[in-house]
Parts: C-alpha cells; structure tokens; sequence
C-alpha cells in the first residue's frame, strides 16, 4: 500500500540537511516533447542503502509536466520510516511545499507551471526502489490566479494575493521603488507614462515580483527581479493643460517565471462596454501612507468603488478634465482611503473568478485630503488594443 502525507511544520526538511542530503547526486533535466524515464539507480533492483538524489526537471515556456511514478520504499505500518520520496510540483529544490511518499503503489501528479522537483532520501539499512514516466504538456492560457483568496488608510496584502504586481525600482536610486506596474505577459509590465518620465532610460528600471516586502522582498520564494530594457510610452500622452492616455508598457530583458506567486492579470476582452460604475475594486501599491510621508515597506490593499465620470467630473472642477479614457475611484466608507505618493503607474482590480486590470493609477488630490477621496486612474478597455498590439498579442484572451 502506497503511504502519503503532505507535509506540515513537523515534518519539513531542514535547509542545511536538504543541501547535504544530495552532494553528488543532484541532476537537473531540460525536457522536450515526449515522454522521458527516471529510474533509481541500479533499478530494478534496489538503490544502495543511506544514499540519496534529487531531480529537477524543467518543460519548455508555457508548458507542464505530467508525471506517473511507481514505488516501492520500505514503510512501517503504513508510516514513512528510514526512506522517502518527495515530489514538489512547484519545482522547489528545498521542497518546502512537497508531497512525501513511502510503501508501494503508483501515484500521477501535474507541475503546477514548467518546474517539478523530486527526490529520494534513505536514512537506514534497507532501501527502495521507483520508476517515473514524465511527459510534456502544452500549458491553457491562463491569467488572473492568486495563491491567497497599504496605501493610505488601507490594509496589508495577504502573501502573493497579488501576484501580477511588480515594484518598479531605479537602480539609480535608494528609493526601494518609485512606481508600481502590473504584468500582463511573459515579458511586459503596464505602467502609467508619466512614471517612464522620471527615468532617463529604461535599462535603469528591475522590476521586483513575487513579494510584498521590499525591506526583506527573498522573505518569498517566489521573489524575483527583471531587468527592463524598453519603454513604449503612448505616442499621444500629454500631461498639461490635462493628463490624457497616461499609459506605457515595460518589456523585460528575459523572460519573466510564472510560478504561484508570479503570473500576468487578464485584461478585459475587446470591446468590453461596462464602465463599472459602482462595482468594487482593489487598489494595491508600496506608496506613501499619506501625503508627504513614508513609503510602504509591504505591499498595501484597499478596497474602493468606481464612480461615474459625470460624478467624478463635479469632483475635479476647476482641477481637470476627466476624459472617457479615465476611470475614477473613491472611498464609499469615507475613511480617507486612496491611492498616495510612489503608487502610481500600480493596477486597479476587478476581482471575478480571475483578477482583472481594469484601471492603472493615474493622479489625485493630495491622498485622501477629505473623506470620500476620488482618483484617477487610465481606464484599460480604452486601451486594451493599444495594449495587445504593443505586446505582440502574446497575453491570454480569456472572457470576463
């Protein structure tokens, strides 16, 4: 009989054990199309006893790893005792979200993206054997997911609720970020255009992903950065007399990892007429907590609603013009809550079964100066073709 147990706190191996463990037999693998065999050494017969490996393989972009394995390791009463294997379908070689195994049976797992990791440790005087049969899968379009279900007045993200969302850092600059952008695809971040103006080139800009903590952002495993090499600015962005077509796409030197906590929003299909007035959506950045003040080292979340234009043009009177290309948010509760300093350039969310970008923040009024604070944000459907045509067409369609 086949035993397995997820492991827990109690049971997680230790970081200078796994880095031990594996000293001379650690093998990584680049797959391709059709299947590929593993088998323990010496299979059939038995693997030598007090010996240990472990095995990372990688599928091609966008694609995973279907993987069927046949074991047969000593159990004792049905409990993991001297021999394991564990099979993390993240690709971590720490596996510190791993599958244990032990006894005998065979078992199918699927790579959550291209990465799965696997490994045998043997700890007493018998030993095992296994059998593993990987294949190749084209990966559906996907967008939008969270591994979870501040900015001023709002509350800390919970651990990659968001995991589109890049810190835009010049590296130029001690400031942990001076913009926030969302990713869309494998090698482009939205961001607002005027946040491409305080830099003078785009070679200067890493986007930080796959964390909420830029003061300790390797807190994550999921933390990585990019380099940028390109700035597309909309061709027809003005800021004065009245900001218009505040938007621009970022596109990565390398090809960005999609992981649990890294992966691309979904932008809403073409020609999606709904101006969300009074729908709820989440505003996100590392900004200030208030006008003038310190930026935030976590990520920060707060809920606002969408207000009509007609509305928020009676807001900003005698301030702007907001155009048909602007979307509006305020703080329904009037508990000054509202997008600050440094958050620019970071997504508005429309959270369905995926997240959706719906707006980029643009401009405000001194971060909730009065109660039902009102911002501004570029509304995407204005500029979802501008988006896909600048991106290659290489985001998911998917419906909203």
């Amino acid at each position: 009989m086949l035993s397995r147990c997820l492991i827990f706190a109690s049971c997680l191996l230790a970081l200078p054990a796994v880095r031990g463990y594996f000293e001379g037999c650690d093998n990584t693998y680049s797959l391709q199309a059709g299947p590929t065999y593993v088998e323990s050494p010496y299979y059939p017969n038995n693997y030598p006893a007090g010996t240990s490996c472990r095995y990372k393989f990688t599928a091609p972009l966008d694609h995973y790893i279907k993987i069927q394995c046949t074991i047969s390791l000593p159990s004792n009463n049905g409990q993991c005792s001297t021999d394991n294997f564990w099979l993390d379908t993240e690709g971590d070689l720490l596996m510190r979200g791993a599958e244990n195994f032990c006894g005998s049976g065979t078992f199918n797992r699927e790579s959550l993206f291209t990465e799965l990791t696997f490994a045998y440790i043997s700890t007493g005087s018998n030993s095992g054997k296994f059998q593993c049969t990987l294949n190749v899968q084209p990966q559906s379009c996907n967008c939008g997911w969270s591994a979870t279900a501040r900015i001023s007045n709002g509350q800390q993200a919970s651990a990659n609720e968001y995991p589109s969302m890049a810190a835009l850092k010049d590296v130029t600059s001690s400031l942990p970020t001076f913009c926030g952008g969302t990713i869309v695809s494998h090698r482009h971040i939205i961001t607002a255009a005027h946040c491409t103006l305080q830099i003078s080139q785009a070679t200067n800009i890493v986007a930080i992903v796959g964390t909420n903590n830029l003061q300790n952002p390797s807190s994550s495993i999921y933390y990585a950065q990019y380099a940028i090499q390109q700035m597309l600015r909309h061709e027809q962005y003005q800021n004065e007399p009245n900001v218009v077509n505040d938007i621009a796409v970022l596109t990565t030197a390398s090809n960005i990892k999609w992981t649990r906590g890294v992966g691309p929003i979904c932008l809403p299909p073409s020609g999606t007429s709904s101006s969300f007035a009074y729908d709820g959506v989440d505003v996100i950045g590392w900004g200030t907590t208030y006008f003038a003040g310190p930026t935030s080292t976590t990520l920060q979340k707060i809920n606002l609603m969408v207000a009509s234009n007609q509305d928020c043009q009676t807001d900003y009177n005698g301030v702007a013009t907001i155009n048909s290309g602007q979307m509006c948010t305020y703080d329904y509760n009037g508990q000054s809550r509202d997008s600050c300093q440094y958050d620019s350039g970071g997504p508005v969310i429309k959270r369905l079964s995926k997240q959706f970008l719906v707006g980029i923040i643009s401009f405000g009024k001194t971060c909730a100066s009065t109660a039902y604070a009102m911002g501004v944000n570029t509304r995407v459907t204005t500029y979802v073709g501008w988006i896909r045509q600048k991106t290659a067409y290489s985001n998911c369609v998917v419906s909203m």
